[in-house]
């Protein structure tokens, strides 16, 4: 359940904090006021594309704060222990916010997390309709969603069974059509393969030789500054026969320490430096002077060295630089050549593969071809049953399945389904898009908003923008009706233009727009009883003091309210008992 929404330098929103009940919320106000902005922020909560442009004039970011509560969603909870998100109270923070550069940054609880881990969490908090989801269902290509979405219980564990059966036909597919080579083909792959394989094998090259290489390559081309620095710093080390030997040097001063070591700490701790550097400066001149004396320049072996580096690099032009690449390489090609060589039984192989693959998946999508016919039986005698009760007494609604003599596989299986309907008696069934007005097309909505809000998974929080579009009148107190209702189970919030929806709310927020210190701004205010009396009068027409809408506003209200308490007390009756509830 969606608690506060904090929306800050969001268009023309300076600072709003909006804090929502668990029933129905209704957000009115003129057109322009603002109301779109509202539903822009929840959309960046739930992921949407975020625009720069959206950021307030003068503001160098905007940002969105969302808080809900957690404590009946154990999907959230879940996804959130498993990322390592801690939660306190039973709440979680969802904050976006929208920098001038264009970068965005996403918290949940204050923890960074990516765009995508915002959407993956916010999908299981939020589910919003507005104008996008109603050009959806206008689109027959998206009919099938709703079905599975109505039983993804059945249906959706089967469809992943298909869509793992199609990937491994397709694969199964592609490698033989790339298996089926023409027998001239053949040979000249298999010809260009032995070339290929013979030129590698000839080589002869390990792993790691031209790192090898190279090292010894440097010591031959700098052969000349090795030997004389070497000899040149054992000649500073052991001097002459004039000079002396610094290892002497350095053996007589530990000498003349040790006979007064004994007479103090500071003597004692001297000597003991002095004798560990003899020492160790006596190793280190054994190291060198071997260095220096083994150390000869080798003009074959440095030949050798440039011409086998030579061929490693040509052969690294055309097979892969690195001889761990070429060798790899030569590992693959002579698989590809083992398996042309057989290519007749691993072509039968193939086939045989595709073939069992291509069974399965028939079966896999046959399947799920049945569950979804049996859930479509259910489906539309709900979807009927909810248009009925939202006034269209004579509706017929059909989920009709194409049948066709060859089968189409994908990963969703071979149904094509799309939605038929009639609103009046005695006309046949159409498509959807081609003959629902745009108020049929609300309650059609609602319906199997209605529909899936029972469902398990769906989350408690149901956003509805501007729903109502294209209704008036009774049909219009039905619909509000059926939202209250919806509100007792899920947490409602509509935008809407219809006072009838607007009454019925249990809260009512007002978005207005005002002018301050020359520029426009916009704000939210939650509304008391006198000023929901105003704002319905405004809603069904009244001008300034019109003391007849205010009075119809007023008994709109105590209407709505005793109407909530009668659905409401029919909700608790025992099953079997519940009477007509819209």
């Amino acid at each position: 359940m969606l608690l506060q929404l904090g929306i800050r330098h969001l268009a023309l929103i300076d600072d709003v904090e909006i804090s929502l009940c668990n029933g129905m919320n209704v957000l009115t106000g003129e057109t322009g006021a603002g109301k779109s902005i509202v539903v822009d922020a929840v959309n960046l909560v739930l992921g949407e594309r975020a625009d720069r442009d959206m950021i307030a004039e003068g503001m160098s970011r905007a940002s969105v704060e969302a808080l809900f509560d957690i404590s009946e969603n154990q999907p959230v909870r879940d996804l959130l222990k498993e990322e390592e998100i801690e939660t306190e109270d039973n709440t979680l923070s969802v904050t976006r916010e929208i920098l001038s550069s264009g970068r965005n940054i996403c918290r949940l609880n204050g923890s960074m997390v990516s765009l995508q881990m915002i959407r993956r969490v916010s999908s299981l908090l939020l589910d919003i309709h507005g104008q996008h989801e109603h050009q959806l269902l206008l689109d027959a290509q998206h009919h099938m969603a709703y079905l599975d979405s109505f039983d993804s219980e059945h249906i959706v564990p089967i469809r992943l069974e298909v869509a793992e059966k199609y990937r491994q036909w397709h694969e199964a597919v592609t490698e033989l059509k790339s298996a089926h080579l023409s027998e001239g083909e053949r040979e000249q792959r298999m010809d260009m393969l032995r070339f290929q394989i013979d030129e590698l094998e000839k080589a002869k090259l390990t792993e790691d030789e031209e790192t090898e290489l190279e090292h010894q390559r440097d010591l031959f081309r700098n052969s000349e500054k090795i030997v004389q620095s070497l000899s040149d710093a054992v000649m500073a080390l052991c001097g002459d026969e004039d000079g002396g030997n610094l290892l002497d040097r350095m053996r007589e001063g530990e000498r003349l320490l040790s006979a007064i070591s004994s007479y103090d700490p500071e003597y004692e701790a001297i000597h003991a430096r002095i004798s560990n550097l003899y020492y160790e400066m006596e190793d280190a001149l054994g190291d060198l002077q071997r260095a220096s004396d083994s150390f000869e320049f080798d003009q074959e072996e440095s030949d050798r060295v440039e011409e086998r580096l030579d061929l490693i690099r040509r052969l690294g032009r055309k097979y892969g630089r690195g001889t761990r690449t070429m060798l790899n390489y030569l590992q693959t090609i002579r698989q590809e050549l083992e398996d042309l060589q057989s290519s007749e039984v691993n072509h039968e192989r193939l086939r045989k593969k595709t073939h069992q693959l291509k069974s399965e998946l028939k079966e896999c999508s046959s399947r799920l071809s049945g569950c979804r016919r049996s859930a479509a039986a259910v489906f539309e005698k709900e979807v009927e049953k909810r248009l009925h009760e939202l006034g269209m007494k004579n509706a017929r609604f059909v989920m009709q399945f194409e049948d066709s003599q060859e089968l189409h596989y994908s990963p969703d299986g071979t149904d094509h389904v799309e939605m038929m309907f009639s609103a009046n008696l005695g006309q046949p069934l159409k498509p959807l898009a081609k003959v629902a007005s745009g108020g049929e097309m609300s309650r059609i909505m609602l319906a199997i908003k209605d529909i899936t809000a029972q469902k398990p998974g769906v989350p408690r929080s149901m956003v509805f923008d501007e729903i109502d579009t294209g209704i008036s009148g009774k049909t219009a107190q039905v619909v509000a009706e059926k939202m209250s209702n919806i509100g007792d189970h899920h947490q409602v919030i509509s935008v809407t233009h219809l006072p009838q929806i607007a009454a019925m709310a249990d809260e009512h927020f007002m978005v207005r727009k005002f002018e301050t210190e020359g520029t426009t701004r916009t704000e939210v205010i939650k509304l008391t009883r006198a000023q929901r009396i105003d704002e319905l009068a405004r809603m069904i027409g009244g001008i300034g003091e019109d003391a007849s809408a205010r009075e119809h506003a007023d008994n709109m209200l105590q209407a709505a309210a005793q109407r909530r308490s009668e659905l409401r007390s029919l909700l608790d009756q025992p099953a079997g008992h519940s009477g007509d509830l819209l």
